[in-house]
């Protein structure tokens, strides 16, 4: 089959580097992939789709976050423009892309990287308008091979731990907004904040039918997307409690992101490398012994960083996702952390980072798992099943 992967903006590289990756596996499916860059000097929306619709007969066009409600000059959908179906994995939180989605056929497959947003995705458009299906992350970057023992695990690995991501602060956006509807959201976020993980609609849902709010209603249901501002709100508080204590664990720490400045001086341990691109963040997942990982909004799902992490042979220190808990074997290939015990996790995390044999014990049984079941080579698969195409398939 011939696909058409689609790359656009991405703030650290990461859907440009899994759109790469994705097309390097669907290559060696012995499939043929080719890659239009949407983000490039000259690009123009319109005429490049047109001009790849045109060149060539597609069997399925994938896409990051992007495309699923476009339209051409004539009205037409990438389904129409292309005569196959159109994927969408949408690697953020689904309901951010509200106005998106409704503008994005029925036809369209969404792949989603949390099972909770199949429905809250229902739960605000009111049943199955969509097709969409659960699409974890896959590991990105080379697999690295096994230090032998624990020293030569040492000695390649200067960076005892490493942390990647922006520094997050709260924000309440919703400070200006009538005083029953702050007052609602405050209360979606405490209950959100007062139990390990509750999905974000699940939170807004029950403080809603606390005032009397029917979510059940056709014409009112819609204001369950308003779950994307205490999904946001909810991740920017626990990550920013997280890094307050990581601050005051005095672990040796390397970290990488926007927004650190103003905050550094509170990590006297810390060596800073600024914002780097995905594929620099994998080099240092190769150089580290240890990853932190917070997926605070995906309580059911999953992020990239551990099995990328694994694949570059690092260690992972991650909060609890029960993706995480049912494929990995948490102590034997990940340490798992619960937001309701910060300082128990930091203990830990202190004990963990002291203790490279550890490290280099989770990280080979890591790296065994992230090999057998979650790179590109694996999903593409997936892609093709949710496609209707047969995961099984070959070009």
């Amino acid at each position: 089959m011939r696909i058409l992967v689609i790359k656009g903006h991405s703030q650290y590289g990461g859907t440009r580097l899994f759109a790469d990756q994705a097309a390097a596996a669907f290559n060696r499916l012995a499939h043929q992939a080719d890659l239009l860059d949407l983000d490039r000097p000259g690009a123009a929306l319109q005429a490049d789709l047109a001009g790849a619709a045109a060149a060539k007969r597609y069997d399925l066009v994938f896409s990051f976050n992007i495309l699923g409600n476009f339209r051409s000059s004539a009205d037409s959908t990438m389904a129409d423009l292309f005569g196959c179906p159109h994927v969408v994995w949408h690697t953020d939180y689904v309901l951010h892309y509200w106005d998106r989605l409704q503008g994005t056929p029925a036809a369209t497959t969404l792949l989603v990287v949390d099972p909770t947003q199949i429905d809250a995705l229902a739960a605000a458009t009111g049943g199955d308008r969509y097709r969409v299906r659960f699409f974890p992350h896959p590991a990105v970057g080379e697999p690295i091979a096994d230090e032998p023992d624990v020293e030569a695990f040492i000695a390649d690995r200067p960076i005892p731990v490493l942390w990647s991501g922006s520094f997050s602060e709260p924000s309440r956006p919703w400070s200006s907004a009538a005083a029953t509807t702050q007052k609602v959201l405050d209360d979606a976020v405490d209950l959100a904040l007062s139990v390990e993980w509750m999905p974000p609609h699940v939170a807004l849902a029950q403080v809603l039918r606390s005032v009397g709010f029917d979510v059940l209603d056709p014409a009112k249901r819609h204001n369950l997307a308003s779950a994307s501002v205490i999904d946001t709100e909810v991740r920017h508080r626990r990550r920013h409690a997280f890094l307050l204590a990581l601050a005051e664990s005095g672990v040796p720490l390397h970290i990488c992101g926007h927004g650190w400045e103003p905050h550094l001086h509170r990590f006297k341990t810390a060596t800073y490398h600024g914002p780097v691109e995905m594929t620099r963040m994998t080099e240092l997942m190769r150089q580290s012994r240890l990853v932190l990982n917070t997926n605070a909004n995906f309580g059911a799902g999953s992020h990239e960083r551990p099995f990328s992490a694994s694949l570059a042979g690092a260690a992972t220190f991650s909060d609890f996702s029960r993706y995480y808990a049912a494929e990995f074997k948490p102590g034997q290939n990940i340490e798992l952390f619960t937001w309701l015990d910060l300082p128990g996790a930091m203990d830990r995390l202190r004990a963990l980072s002291a203790d490279p044999e550890r490290c280099w014990r989770l990280a080979r049984s890591a790296k065994q798992l992230t090999l057998a079941k979650h790179t590109w080579d694996h999903r593409v698969l997936d892609i093709l099943e949710a496609a209707g195409l047969g995961g099984d398939q070959a070009g």
